[in-house]
């Protein structure tokens, strides 16, 4: 019912459905979802592929990082989110 085609859509748990994946990727869409420990080898291989990353000084791969930094209501809040996007290393 959205028009969310060149969107990049962020979304809770209930995002992680493969269904929802799949609609949001039809639409021609993009998506971050959040991984957490549960996930088992998931969760360890981007550790892994990240920490990798780290390690080569940020030369191993393409990737890509952004940071807000926002005050307010007594508190500052720091966002950050980390992508890879070669294409060798996401098959």
């Amino acid at each position: 019912m959205l028009d969310i085609s060149g969107c990049i859509i962020t979304i809770d748990a209930m995002g992680c459905q493969k269904e929802i994946a799949a609609e949001v990727v039809g639409q021609d869409a993009d998506y971050v979802l959040a991984l957490k420990e549960n996930q088992g080898n998931l969760y360890e291989d981007v550790e892994l592929l990240f920490d990798d990353l780290e390690e080569s000084g940020f030369s191993a791969y393409e990737y890509d990082c952004d940071r807000t930094v926002n005050k307010g209501h007594g508190r500052i809040e720091i966002r950050q989110c980390w992508t890879i996007s070669d294409p060798d290393i996401l098959r």
